[in-house]
Parts: C-alpha cells; structure tokens; sequence
C-alpha cells in the first residue's frame, strides 16, 4: 500500500505526506482485521511489519516523509 504513495509524498513533501500516512495505516489496519487500537497502541508495528516484508519500500517512505521511522509520523 505504501509503494503508490511515495510519488505523492515525495511530490507533496513531509508535512502532507504525514496526512497520507496515516490515512493508509488506518485503512491497512481495517482491512487487517480492524486493528487500529492494536497499532495505537504500539505503534512501531509499522516499522517492525514494514522492515520484514518490504524493506526498501520503507526505506523510501522515511526518505521522502523525513522521519526517522514511521512510527514518529503516526498522529492517531
């Protein structure tokens, strides 16, 4: 989910980028099963879930967001 977006957030840079961040973290938590109080709750489950299945797609998300994970862009 995360891949489509980096042009966007490259595009838009980090301040806006952080709004569609969080927007597809609470949709990819609906569509896993409703687990947003799970990844409120903790959330560098991102990080952990995003360095094992999709490392530079990660990498590339933090580059453009400019953050250090992506835990540090979750609002909710």
């Amino acid at each position: 989910m995360i891949r489509p977006e980096l042009s966007n957030w490259r595009v838009q840079g980090p301040t806006l980028g952080k709004i569609g961040l969080n927007a597809l973290v609470h949709e990819w938590a609906l569509v896993n099963g409703a687990i947003n109080a799970t990844v409120l709750a903790d959330k560098p489950i991102i990080d952990r879930l995003t360095s094992e299945s999709c490392p530079d797609v990660r990498r590339q998300a933090l580059d453009a967001l400019e953050l250090p994970d992506l835990a540090s862009g979750l609002a909710f």
